[in-house]
């Protein structure tokens, strides 16, 4: 896995400036700019997955609203435990009084594992989404996202590879913030690049799962 490239790729194109000043531009569109932002993501996952050299597509307006909004809703899908946990968690709560001799230590105990299973649930996110958004991409349909089995065999052929994905996520969010600095102009370039090196890496990982599970 070339995890650097997933940094510099964007540059290898000569036209770099021009496609994500458009694409930035775009995602500022109230309501649809952020689902078209998230499916030309996705069409980077895709190019590096088909070993695209090019790898930093194109506006593609509509194509790239309906793949994001399916990104939408392959995440909220997977988050739902997690805000269907929450939701009786907090209605549980409501009927406990904190000041009474049981009360609190109900609460503290009630508390401690919402904690544990938001930890150990968003840790499970962090390694299944992007394996479905690669499964996604390379199979074009949504089913694809919600083959679990196929999804872990994927983490399982590669965990390191995910682990870097979660890395560069991680890291690409510290660079988008870093256009506050530079203002409007700034947060455009650095959000989109810290998108598209998000996207790379998901079709990176993708690859490496496939690769190893050959052997």
């Amino acid at each position: 896995m070339e995890f650097g490239l997933a940094f510099s790729f964007p540059f290898k194109d000569p036209d770099w400036m021009k496609k994500i000043l458009i694409i930035g531009l775009v995602s500022l569109i109230p309501i649809v700019g952020p689902f078209v932002l998230m499916g030309w993501i996705l069409k980077i996952t895709k190019n590096v997955i088909d070993h695209n050299p090019n790898a930093l597509p194109d506006l593609e307006f509509g194509a790239d609203l309906k793949h994001g909004f399916m990104m939408l809703v392959i995440g909220f899908a997977y988050s739902l435990p997690l805000s269907i946990f929450g939701g009786i968690f907090a209605a549980i709560t409501a009927f406990i009084d904190p000041n009474s001799s049981s009360g609190g230590g109900i609460l503290l105990a009630l508390i401690a594992c919402f904690t544990i299973f938001a930890l150990v649930y968003g840790i499970l996110l962090a390694f299944l989404l992007p394996a479905a958004y690669g499964n996604y991409a390379a199979k074009d349909s949504l089913g694809a996202a919600f083959k679990i089995g196929e999804l872990f065999g994927l983490i399982k052929a590669a965990p390191v590879a995910y682990l870097m994905v979660i890395l560069g996520s991680i890291i690409g969010g510290f660079i988008a913030s870093l256009g506050i600095i530079a203002c409007i102009v700034g947060v455009i370039f650095t959000a989109v690049y810290g998108s598209a090196i998000s996207g790379h890496l998901y079709g990176q990982a993708y690859n490496k799962a496939i690769e190893s599970r050959r052997f």
